[in-house]
């Protein structure tokens, strides 16, 4: 009867030990994806791979992996193996997974040459770095379930590297943009001509030459993008005046003002004090009454510097 309690008790702990095993095996071979902080995680026995989105990093530990990385003129060359935590740029980077095989000596006609073991190598390339971690001896069965993952940082990566291409195309247009408007200015200076700008920067020129912005303004535009005429007047009397191809900043003092047909002839002296005056054509266009009370302003202001404690530039 003791041989049946002895192949009772060997039955018994051969289950223990497969039941161990199993659990082992499972443990090896468990992998998990969760949310952190900025990012998403895969989890496996032996190593973790993390994608930050929010910092724009990817992030690989690994109890046993090889790092490698080239020298050039921002870092130098490097080797390390072991225990290793690496993070990477995530622009530039790519996953690859191959299958690892032993080669069979003699093969049979007709037969593959090579064996595949049940493990993985996967390969983290940057390309911003340079460098590259290699992870060997990953399981297949995890390495499977990796798969998704990696397809995932893949998309996203490329993703940052197609806006990241796109915002260079822009600023490299903008500037080329630049260059060819400072070109067609540099050109249009050597030749004489006046150089156009956009309407409102030549307004603000002015306003800072004259060291004053009015608080009466109207401005018209000769339909090619230029200004035809423009008058700022603030409540001093202080005006700055164009028209065709001249522009003053003065006051009102001595100035005459004229209704022509459609518009107001306006004569000031020059601020610098020039004998003759200036002769400038404005408010074409406007509406008779807006001309009509530009004409009763500015003649009350002139007016007003020959009166007693008139008002001074």
């Amino acid at each position: 009867m003791d041989w049946i309690w002895w192949s009772l008790g060997a039955i018994f702990v051969l289950s223990v030990f497969a039941y161990l095993y199993a659990e082992l095996q499972a443990f090896w071979l468990r992998t998990t994806v969760a949310k952190i902080p900025g990012g998403q995680r895969f989890e496996a026995h032996g190593f973790s791979v993390d994608m930050l989105k929010g910092a724009g990093k990817v992030r690989v530990k690994a109890r046993k992996a090889h790092y490698s990385q080239k020298a050039n003129d921002k870092q130098v060359a490097m080797e390390k193996s072991g225990a290793l935590d690496v993070t990477f740029d995530a622009l530039g980077l790519r996953i690859e997974l191959s299958r690892m095989v032993r080669t069979i000596n003699n093969p049979k006609p007709g037969q593959d040459p090579t064996l595949p073991t049940g493990w993985h190598s996967m390969a983290f390339q940057a390309t911003e770095e340079d460098a590259v971690l290699r992870l060997d001896h990953v399981p297949t069965k995890v390495a499977d379930q990796f798969i998704g993952f990696a397809k995932q940082i893949q998309v996203w990566v490329e993703r940052q590297e197609h806006q990241r291409k796109a915002r260079l195309e822009a600023e490299e247009a903008a500037k080329r943009e630049a260059e060819e408007v400072a070109e067609m200015r540099a050109a249009a200076k050597a030749k004489g001509k006046a150089v156009a700008i956009p309407p409102e920067e030549q307004i603000a020129q002015w306003r800072r030459v004259a060291g004053f912005t009015g608080t009466n303004t109207e401005t018209g535009l000769d339909g090619k993008g230029g200004i035809e005429w423009f008058i700022d007047l603030d409540a001093t009397g202080r005006i700055t005046l164009h028209s065709g191809k001249q522009t003053a900043h003065t006051t009102l003092k001595g100035a005459t003002i004229t209704s022509l047909g459609g518009e107001l002839e306006i004569n000031v002296l020059d601020a610098e004090g020039n004998p003759d005056p200036h002769s400038f054509r404005v408010l074409k266009n406007m509406p008779p009454d807006v001309r009509r009370a530009w004409k009763e302003r500015l003649e009350m202001l002139r007016d007003s510097f020959k009166r007693p404690n008139a008002i001074t530039a």
